[in-house]
């Protein structure tokens, strides 16, 4: 009986030591197996040059997010990474306060929608000051110490708008209204409407128009779409012709004029491109659109860096090219489009 018992024991310590041997295998196994990723995956971040920010109010916004995935593009091509700095964050700080994420991270470069904003202001200076160039896209703040703005030039916006509309002149005075956004520290659209205005004012044309303006909020798409959808639901008439001055305006304004069967009643010239925008101007809903090429404003963004880096210098102002776009041109632009090469940043 105890001799069985002695062999049992022995069966038992030798079964332990067995699976202790085999558990150690294993974890050498996965400890090794572990640190040749983080050894591969430190070497693949090794081969990162340069680390970069891309700072947007509205990351989801079509026009700034075919920016960026142009500007990724071409820091991919450097050897260079660029972050999307809100994107997997929750709740998502606003523009300030990616900046000062951004100047703690210590960052390489940052490309920023600016606005005219003195807080802005301030924190492209203290990132100036920290030796992080900043680059501004889409919206400018002239007063700061930002390196390059890449984008289109407000004046210039207007004028194109002012333009078009100048091709609808006729002896009976129209009413133009422009939806602008509330925020009084953002000049730009200011400069825009005064590039409108002026425009017109110097053309024979002059008493052909009564321009207007209306404030419609511009920070999120269910603030839009309850101002103008007011506006386009209102008994009264519509004005002669209705000017978009960003892309949510008129996403907004397309559904609005269908939902409300107001569709003919009103002349609208939108801003940027989307699906929604461009079925609108096949369809006569709206009557065009003015677009940039937002992927050659994402190079700029990149191409601005790596040049202040290397030369410490770069241009002050990189203007994108500007199109309208309507039903006599939409298919070959959207031909065009489709030629291009469809890219999907893996971030």
């Amino acid at each position: 009986m105890k001799e069985f018992s002695y062999k049992k024991l022995a069966v038992i310590m030798v079964s332990f030591m067995m699976a202790v041997t085999a558990a150690t295998i294993a974890g050498v196994i996965f400890f090794g197996n572990r640190v040749f990723r983080i050894l591969e995956e430190g070497e693949k971040d090794s081969t990162i040059l340069k680390h970069y920010a891309f700072i947007c109010e509205n990351s989801s916004d079509g026009f700034y997010r075919s920016i960026f995935e142009g500007a990724y593009r071409t820091a991919e091509e450097e050897g260079d990474y660029l972050e999307d700095m809100g994107k997997n964050l929750t709740p998502t700080p606003d523009r300030t306060g990616l900046m000062e994420l951004s100047i703690d991270a210590g960052v390489d470069g940052i490309i920023v929608e600016a606005g005219e904003h003195e807080e802005m202001k301030e924190l492209i200076d203290l990132a100036d000051s920290k030796g992080i160039p900043v680059i501004t896209v889409g919206s400018d703040n002239t007063s700061s110490a930002r390196k390059s703005y890449v984008g289109f030039g407000y004046y210039d916006l207007g004028t194109n708008y002012g333009k078009e509309i100048l091709k609808k002149a006729t002896d009976e005075q129209k009413n133009v209204l422009v939806l602008m956004s509330p925020d009084a520290e953002d000049s730009s659209q200011n400069i825009i409407f005064q590039g409108i205005r002026e425009t017109i004012e110097r053309s024979d044309a002059s008493d052909s128009f009564n321009l207007q303006t209306m404030a419609v909020p511009d920070t999120s798409v269910f603030g839009a779409e309850e101002s103008i959808s007011a506006l386009i639901m209102n008994d009264d008439e519509l004005p002669d012709m209705i000017i978009c001055l960003n892309e949510i305006y008129t996403t907004c304004i397309c559904q609005a004029l269908v939902d409300y069967n107001r569709v003919g009643q009103t002349i609208v010239y939108g801003f940027y491109e989307n699906s929604t925008i461009l079925s609108a101007i096949r369809k006569n809903i709206i009557y065009a659109t003015l677009t940039m090429n937002t992927d050659q404003m994402g190079s700029y963004c990149i191409e601005a860096l790596k040049e202040y880096e290397e030369t410490g210098y770069v241009n002050e102002y990189m203007p994108a090219d500007i199109r309208v776009v309507t039903s006599d041109n939409i298919d070959e632009y959207i031909s065009e489009k489709e030629e291009e090469t469809a890219y999907e940043p893996a971030v």
